[in-house]
């Protein structure tokens, strides 16, 4: 992340549905390399988003991908949300399952679910958007859970545990809008990429429940 308000925000949105559960947890920041030597310590793994393109190597690059298979080694379980879930597919499946969308993808879309535990007690969901690369063609060791119009929006490895969801559960309205703002600041070309299939806020509520389901695993 750039900013530590985008930090903070990709953290307390996570830790709200730790919390909701009841687990206690730790926060991470890449380039920690002493936590791979206590992967036995957690039973979950969260990889949340980020600036920076999984298709791109970063400082944090072989370190994250060393902790995925670590976790996966040991039978434990594993959520990637939007850079989390293309870096997941990237270590166990290669680069060429990820690609950059024509036009990015940001706003609210409507998801179309396959049933799975993760998505228990969600139903005709529209989703937060915002990401630049997306997942494709992952390969005979996925299943692809999930779907819009424009990409792979979930998927699950091997049946284990271990799962990437392209969408930001972890957001609300506002803290969607924060992001939103930070786009259209960037980008003069915001307005015209920027979707909206939401016409209730309330609906948003259910989605977390992704982040909880993944928890009682």
């Amino acid at each position: 992340m750039e900013f530590p308000e985008k930090i903070r925000l990709f953290r307390t949105g996570i830790e709200k549905e730790v919390e909701a559960v009841g687990i206690e947890s730790e926060f991470v920041i890449p380039l920690n390399p002493e936590v791979l030597n206590r992967v036995d310590e957690f039973s979950h793994l969260i990889i949340s988003g980020s600036e920076a393109s999984a298709m791109n190597e970063s400082l944090w690059t072989d370190e994250l991908a060393e902790l995925i298979r670590r976790f996966i080694s040991n039978d434990n379980k594993i959520l990637g949300i939007c850079y989390g879930h293309q870096f997941l597919a990237r270590v166990l499946c290669g680069k060429n399952c990820l690609f950059t969308l024509p036009v990015p993808d940001y706003g609210y879309s409507k998801v179309i679910l396959r049933e799975n535990r993760l998505f228990e007690n969600i139903a005709s969901p529209v989703c937060l958007q915002l990401h630049h690369d997306a997942v494709r063609n992952p390969g005979k060791d996925f299943e692809i859970i999930a779907e819009n119009a424009t990409s792979v929006q979930a998927f699950q490895y091997k049946g284990k545990d271990v799962f990437g969801v392209q969408f930001h559960p972890e957001f609300d309205h506002e803290t969607a809008s924060y992001f939103f703002d930070e786009a259209a600041k960037k980008d003069p070309g915001f307005p015209g990429y920027f979707k909206n299939e939401l016409r209730d806020y309330k609906i948003l509520e259910q989605n977390k429940l992704v982040i909880q389901n993944f928890l009682r695993m």
